[in-house]
């Protein structure tokens, strides 16, 4: 036979049991009792008594649909019904009656093809004709099922005799095969004393919907004979004793179940004496001498019993033992109850039912509680027990069990609860927020600390015992009753609302409150309420910042992109629109951005969209370098942008939005674009004309020099003194060219950027001023100075041209020079501060013009370029100087400087 398996069920109609007794006790959902028949066992056999054509096919239908799910061989034998009726029932039900006849896998067979082939029903050749059935099927087949209609049988003259034998014989092959036949039978066609026949030789029926086991069933060969009728009497009478054995069984067990209610369920006891009163009602239950509930250390290897019921004058409560030494062990490893009748027997004499003091009888269970097997329920007796406990009796032990563990846990929680309302209790006393109960009609009830202080009152009794709503500001006090009246009606909620203390304080206030059950049967509420005055000013002053913030992005020649987590882009200003040319539309993703075609300033290589602002910010990238890029907008115009984008982040720290800034600077980079142009235009004018220069410079001062030299003793003082301006002018001459070729080659003839050391360059100055140091008895101090990006030849000449002005225009008996470094952001400031005459404010900007003097030439020396050469060498490095002077205090001029960038 094969495996059982579960049975098939149809809405309104019986669950048909697959192959074997198994199938049908453990199929899900069946109606009726289904239990082993005596001493018989089951087979695939069987009977289905029907009124109507539904019931018939509620049967057959499921049964043969199951039978094709599962890959069975399906033979259908009609006679009350046509082959047509079955094929329609079948098809209604969802079955694919013509794919399941094409494949062999369903058949239908009449009466003359089966159980009448020769005219008449001959036993064994019917045995030996499904036989061969079932042999074929079963080659190629999970198994066969066989749904036959006996409507046949009536009219076919069968004797009881014959099938009686036919039974016999079918279900020996059915036992041993994979087959499973349900034989139908019309109640209205057939005599009462043929339904009795089917009812009786087969052992498992349907009827009206429900599958169930045959309690009148009657093996076929004790059906017959001469001791039938005895053998049948004993069956009933032994039926009838079983009954009223089960009965008492019944009535006892209720009895007891309500009396462990009366008790468990009674208001007056406590968990003890229920305790005691179940051990009592246990003993007597079981018929033992001793009850008890003990507590177990399995480290310490310890049994306590902890409570015990007995009439045995050697057990008392608190007595301890070894785990090891009882029967207690057994409990706590075995899920269920254990139970030992008699130890030799139940091989258990190497160890007494408790601490081997000759108790022979234990029924016990473990507990578990607080998350762990530490109890053990149990009774027991010194003198063996007849018979094994009943599944009654371990059922009572288990369901007193239940109640035990159930209440062992109640307590737990509620020392559990009374030392957290005692934390509780300490935490309100030292919480900074205010928390109050209050009454339905606005009472206030109790107030801690922090609450007192909130209304300034001196002591808990000027406010305690007043109306609540007396503390409210007066427009809030209709909605601070009604939200009050709700929390004593068993909801939850938050309320926001202004009180004002005793002292005329003003304070807005947040409440979160609950229902709290008092023990008059009222509801007061209890409120956690916090003072959050100064968050609703931080609130206000946040909103009015985000307004100014908005309205100033609307005004902004900046274009603004928001976009969401996801990629859309949700929000922009009228500035993005102007960019592009166009209107722009919110985007469904961070992938349609390339709508927006770019590229690359600088390389003109495209801007791939993974690569823009605005996708690297969701990324988690903050973009502080902006990224110089062309777009192409709507109009079709090209414009230069700096791209620059921020992540913005939720409480979790996950990127939930970015902000992205695109600034137009087409018109700067036309600006510089014609700005470079001309500095090469003027890097060429002043080479050129410093070149075309020098030449007629060289001969003027050749043929001075010659006069000089041979005409020397004729000129008179005049001559001379006219002779030595017109050296000294071709000299100036010389310097101020040189200066100018020098100026114009700041940009173009400059080295690399690289990182510098501006203490190493202060000391090479020093070095290269240190004649002029010691003719000015100077002192010059440095702090420490850092490392910044830029040309270091030109960064020395910037040091050199401030330290010498710095000695150069000073007054003072000792001048005092002091260099000084901050930082600012991704910036140095460097400061050179001096004690010279200092610089009248109006003059301040012309320092730095291109050979403009404040000082005449017999005052102090130079050409005027000095400060103009700095400012230029500063502004490559993409700082700017200024000066901070007042006449005869001294002067202190500041570069700005890129910090080493790594």
């Amino acid at each position: 036979m094969s495996e059982p398996t579960s049975s098939s069920t149809e809405p309104n109609g019986p669950e048909i049991p697959e192959i074997g007794f198994e199938t049908v006790r453990s199929s899900p959902g069946r109606r009726g009792s289904v239990e082993p028949v005596g001493e018989h066992d089951g087979n695939g056999h069987v009977a289905q008594i029907y009124e109507t054509r539904e019931e018939k096919f509620a049967a057959a239908v499921p049964f043969v649909g199951r039978g094709l799910e599962r890959g069975d061989r399906i033979m259908y034998v009609v006679d009350e019904s046509t082959e047509a009726e079955v094929r329609a029932a079948l098809r209604d039900a969802g079955v694919d009656v013509d794919a399941a006849l094409e494949s062999g896998a369903l058949s239908f067979h009449s009466v003359q093809e089966t159980y009448l082939r020769n005219g008449s029903f001959d036993v064994d050749e019917m045995i030996e004709f499904y036989g061969d059935t079932i042999s074929r099927a079963t080659e190629e087949y999970e198994a066969l099922r066989i749904v036959a209609e006996m409507t046949w049988l009536e009219a076919a003259e069968t004797s009881i005799e014959q099938v009686m034998e036919y039974e016999q014989k079918i279900n020996a092959l059915f036992d041993r095969s994979d087959s499973f036949a349900v034989c139908q039978y019309d109640r209205g066609l057939f005599s009462p004393t043929v339904v009795r026949n089917v009812v009786r030789t087969h052992p498992y029926l349907i009827y009206d919907g429900v599958t169930c086991h045959n309690p009148y069933y009657t093996p076929p060969e004790e059906f017959l004979g001469e001791e039938s009728l005895a053998r049948e009497n004993e069956r009933m009478l032994g039926m009838l004793r079983d009954r009223a054995a089960a009965n008492a069984e019944l009535h006892q067990r209720e009895r007891f179940l309500r009396r462990c209610y009366e008790v468990t369920s009674d208001p007056t006891l406590d968990f003890e004496s229920k305790l005691e009163r179940l051990l009592e009602l246990g003993r007597e239950r079981f018929d033992l001498e001793i009850g008890g509930l003990a507590t177990v250390d399995r480290e310490a290897d310890r049994v306590d019993v902890e409570h015990v019921s007995t009439d045995h004058e050697s057990d008392e409560p608190h007595l301890e033992f070894p785990l090891s030494e009882t029967v207690c062990a057994m409990a706590l490893e075995t899920d269920g109850e254990v139970s030992i009748v008699e130890p030799a027997t139940d091989g258990d004499d190497d160890r007494g039912s408790h601490s081997g003091r000759g108790f022979e009888t234990y029924l016990g269970t473990a507990l578990e509680v607080d998350g762990g097997s530490d109890r053990v329920f149990f009774f027991m007796s010194e003198t063996p027990r007849d018979g094994a406990f009943s599944d009654s009796e371990r059922t009572a032990l288990h369901l007193m069990g239940q109640w035990i563990e159930y209440e062992l846990d109640r307590r737990r929680r509620e020392r559990e609860l009374r030392e957290r309302t005692e934390q509780l209790s300490a935490l309100v006393e030292t919480t900074p927020e205010c928390i109050k109960t209050v009454a339905a009609d606005g009472t206030l009830i109790q107030m801690n600390p922090a609450g007192l202080d909130m209304v300034e009152a001196d002591a808990e009794s000027d406010v305690v015992g007043e109306c609540v709503y007396d503390l409210i500001a007066p427009e809030h006090r209709d909605r601070f009753r009604e939200f009050n009246e709700r929390i004593c009606e068993g909801e939850r909620e938050t309320f926001e609302f202004d009180i004002v203390g005793l002292d005329g304080t003003r304070r807005h206030m947040e409440s979160h409150a609950a229902p709290l059950p008092r023990p008059d049967g009222t509801t007061a509420h209890v409120a956690l309420t916090r003072d959050v005055t100064e968050r609703e000013e931080r609130k206000q002053a946040l909103r009015e910042s985000e307004n100014q913030l908005r309205a100033l992005i609307e005004v902004l020649p900046v274009a603004v992109f928001v976009a969401e987590g996801d990629g859309r882009i949700v929000k922009w200003n009228d500035a993005a629109e102007s960019i592009w040319g166009g209107e722009v539309a919110e985007s469904e993703s961070v992938a349609e951005y390339d709508q927006y075609d770019g590229w690359w300033a600088d390389t003109g290589e495209p801007v791939e969209p993974d690569e823009w602002a605005l996708a690297r910010a969701l990324r988690g990238d903050e973009v502080t370098d902006p990224d110089v890029i062309e777009i192409e907008g709507f109009d079709g115009e090209r414009r230069t942008v700096l791209n620059h984008g921020m992540p913005v982040r939720n409480a979790d720290g996950e990127v939930s939005r970015a902000v992205v800034t695109l600034i137009d600077i087409t018109e700067r980079r036309e600006y510089q674009r014609k700005l470079e142009e001309s500095n090469e235009r003027l890097e060429q004018f002043a080479y050129a004309a410093s070149h075309d220069l020098q030449e007629p410079l060289r001969m003027v001062t050749s043929y001075l020099q010659l006069l000089e030299d041979r005409y020397d003793d004729a000129l008179d003082d005049d001559g001379e003194e006219f002779l030595a301006y017109a050296v000294d002018g071709a000299d100036r001459m010389r310097e101020m060219i040189d200066g100018l070729l020098e100026y114009s080659r700041i940009e173009t003839q400059g080295d690399p950027f690289e990182p510098v050391e501006l203490a190493g360059v202060l000391d090479d100055v020093l070095e290269d001023l240190q004649v002029q140091i010691d003719e000015t008895d100077a002192e010059i101090t440095a702090a420490n100075l850092p490392r910044v990006t830029g040309d270091r030849r030109q960064l020395r000449q910037v040091f050199q041209n401030l330290l010498r002005n710095a000695l150069t225009y000073n007054r003072s008996s000792s001048s005092r020079v002091h260099v000084d470094a901050n930082r600012r952001g991704r910036e140095w400031e460097i400061s050179v501060r001096d004690n010279g005459i200092g610089i009248e404010p109006d003059e301040q900007e012309r320092i730095f013009s291109v050979f403009d003097r404040l000082h005449s030439r017999e005052e102090y020396d130079g050409t005027g370029l000095g400060l103009a050469l700095c400012q230029r060498i500063v502004e490559r490095h993409g700082g700017e100087i200024r000066v901070d002077s007042e006449p005869g205090e001294g002067s202190t001029f500041t570069i700005t400087l890129p910090a080493e960038t790594r």
